[in-house]
């Protein structure tokens, strides 16, 4: 973009600098015709010099000027060219009667060929010796400037290389404007619209939007799609009020300022404004125009000033870079504005070149802020690295606490756990061996009996070193688990006269997590332990079935209950036993009551299973 820009001001010098080649003098004349004249007037012919705006001669004519350019030479010459550098609006040339050039619409909707700078080759057939004459026929607007632009008769290599330096800083720097403001009005409004926050950014997008029909306006070559020319001009003076009030918004925006009421009078001003060239009628548009160009040029010398106030005082760079190209564009403006009232000479615009220059300036401003902001999220990623790694640190010395609590506590649960299974193991099988040897004090046990004692004492401490070791294993289903502590309990109870019934269904092929099958395993052995010690029972029944959602567990007796409900049996009892039936029912996380009265006791237990839990080959219910 840097690239381009100094190459357009090279062309600017060159076009400054660059010489007519060996022009012929040219004396110009100028009358005035109505719209449909097919001939000039033979009288009222004035001497005009070049570039000419008939409006101070003719305030008030719209239609057809001719003008007549005559020079001498002795003889045709080979390689004369003739130079037009622009007709406002559109216009019929030609040379020695005869028929050069003409533009296709010579009444309204009128042909603009005003920034068109044209050259041609003249033949030697076309010349004349002695005095020559270029006649063209200009249709134009007083309001809008018409007249014709320099002339000039010369070597035609010249000639046709002044018309390419004048076609690039007229039409060239145009259409790069065009192309710039449409490009980066459209990059800006994305950003606006990804960053709401960025609401300078979505003023200058609009801004770069409005320009671009007043930069259109130099390279159309019909009103399209307006019907007329003032309607096109109303347009362009309407959309430079528009760019004008999304100027002054930026620049509040980007200096971070927020004016509400000064800024909701320029809007009303700007609107009305607008309305008024809107409505003015085709005799007036001049004067209104011209009045709307003073205020644009006064609204925008007046935001540029108070621009370059607010970046004196808020010191940024960013602020001053585009405070001085609103400088540059203050001067462009000024000359354009005096250009176009008639009170200066020529036909050269400068605020197109200058607008490039400020959309280059913003943009090196966007690109100063991304990397200001990149180095400041580069520091900040800095600093967070800095405090994950310590908040990791921090984490990894809390885990191994919590690592050591609980080892700790995995410890004391074994402990708890081996206190609870020595109770309700051990501690029942010598409870009721005790009860055993009193119910006969006065005659010994036989050896075998005591034997079988200790072989029972021996089958529980086995059964709770399996247990333990199942916790790591897992290798048996719950059938397997159940069966050592059925035969034992059948074998205490018959050798007391009880009669145990056993109700065993969809047991085969369930497996449950170690520690649930010798929960379960001990709240059935504690329940009948009770039954055993307490109850008094001559019949138990002891029921244990599974489906697919749960397992439920029933002991049922029919001896003396504790004559109250369960909850009060819990707290009157508060026995160890029934405390550890308790707790390791909420340890499994399944539904655990005691029915209680004088006709016996019912307690159960159901468990929720997963599907998961039974192999896919389990047979049916035994």
């Amino acid at each position: 973009m840097l690239r381009t820009t100094a190459l357009l001001l090279l062309l600017l010098a060159a076009l400054w600098s660059a010489p007519a080649g060996s022009a012929e003098a040219l004396r110009v004349e100028a009358v005035a015709s109505d719209w449909l004249a097919s001939e000039p007037p033979a009288e009222g012919w004035v001497e005009v010099s070049l570039p000419d705006n008939w409006q101070p001669r003719w305030p008030a004519h719209d239609g057809v000027v001719w003008y007549r350019l005559r020079w001498q030479q002795p003889a045709p010459q080979e390689g004369l060219g003739l130079y037009v550098e622009y007709v406002n609006l559109a216009a019929e040339i030609e040379v020695n009667g005869a028929l050069l050039a003409r533009d296709p619409q010579r009444v309204e909707p009128l042909s603009r060929l005003w920034n068109s700078p044209r050259h041609w080759h003249l033949p030697t057939a076309l010349q004349r010796s002695g005095e020559n004459t270029v006649l063209i026929r200009v249709s134009g607007f007083a309001a809008y400037a018409g007249g014709l632009g320099p002339v000039a008769v010369g070597e035609a290599a010249a000639l046709a290389q002044r018309q390419v330096q004048a076609q690039w800083l007229r039409q060239g720097l145009a259409h790069i404007s065009v192309g710039i403001g449409i490009t980066l009005g459209l990059f800006f409004l994305l950003l606006w619209l990804l960053r709401r926050r960025e609401v300078a950014y979505g003023w200058f997008a609009a801004q770069q939007l409005a320009w671009f029909p007043i930069a259109w306006n130099q390279i159309a070559l019909s009103p399209w799609p307006f019907a007329s020319t003032h309607a096109y001009q109303s347009m362009t003076t309407v959309m430079l009020m528009v760019f004008s009030g999304c100027w002054a918004m930026f620049v509040l925006r980007f200096c971070e300022q927020r004016w509400p009421r000064p800024e909701r009078a320029l809007w009303l001003l700007l609107a009305a404004a607008s309305l008024a060239m809107v409505l003015a009628p085709d005799g007036s548009k001049r004067e209104v125009r011209e009045l709307l160009l003073v205020l644009a040029v006064l609204v925008n010398a007046g935001v540029n000033l108070l621009f370059v106030a607010l970046a004196a005082r808020s010191g940024r760079i960013d602020h001053r870079i585009l405070a001085g190209f609103a400088l540059l564009s203050l001067f462009a403006g000024v000359h354009d504005a005096l250009q176009v009232m008639g009170l200066l000479g020529g036909e050269t615009y400068y605020a197109t070149l200058t607008l490039n220059l400020t959309v280059i300036g913003v943009a090196v401003v966007l690109a100063w802020n991304f990397a200001r902001s990149l180095r400041r999220i580069e520091g900040f990623n800095a600093e967070l690295g800095h405090r994950v790694e310590a908040a990791r640190s921090e984490l990894a010395d809390t885990l191994q606490r919590q690592h050591e609590l609980e080892l700790t506590h995995a410890r004391l649960s074994e402990r708890i756990g081996l206190v609870h299974d020595l109770h309700d193991g051990i501690g029942g099988k010598l409870v009721s061996s005790i009860a055993s040897l009193r119910q006969a004090p006065q005659q010994p046990l036989p050896a075998s009996a005591v034997l079988d004692m200790f072989e029972d004492l021996r089958d529980d401490l086995r059964l709770i070193i399996d247990g333990a070791s199942a916790q790591h294993y897992g290798q048996d289903t719950f059938a397997d688990l159940l069966a050592p502590v059925r035969h034992r309990l059948g074998r205490l109870f018959e050798a007391h006269d009880i009669d145990v019934d056993w109700r065993l269904e969809g047991l085969d092929g369930l497996r449950l997590r170690p520690a649930q099958g010798l929960d379960l395993l001990r709240v059935l052995q504690e329940g009948l332990v009770n039954v055993f010690n307490h109850s008094g029972a001559r019949r138990v029944e002891v029921g244990i079935a599974a489906d697919d959602e749960a397992l439920r567990l029933e002991v049922i007796d029919d001896g003396r209950g504790f004559g109250i409900d369960a909850q009060a049996a819990s707290a009157a009892t508060a026995g160890t036993g029934l405390r550890s039936m308790r707790a390791r029912a909420e340890r499994l996380g399944a539904g655990f009551s005691i029915e209680s009265s004088q006709a016996g006791t019912r307690l159960r237990m159901i468990l929720p299973l997963s599907p998961a839990l039974r192999e896919p080959d389990a047979t049916a219910p035994r």
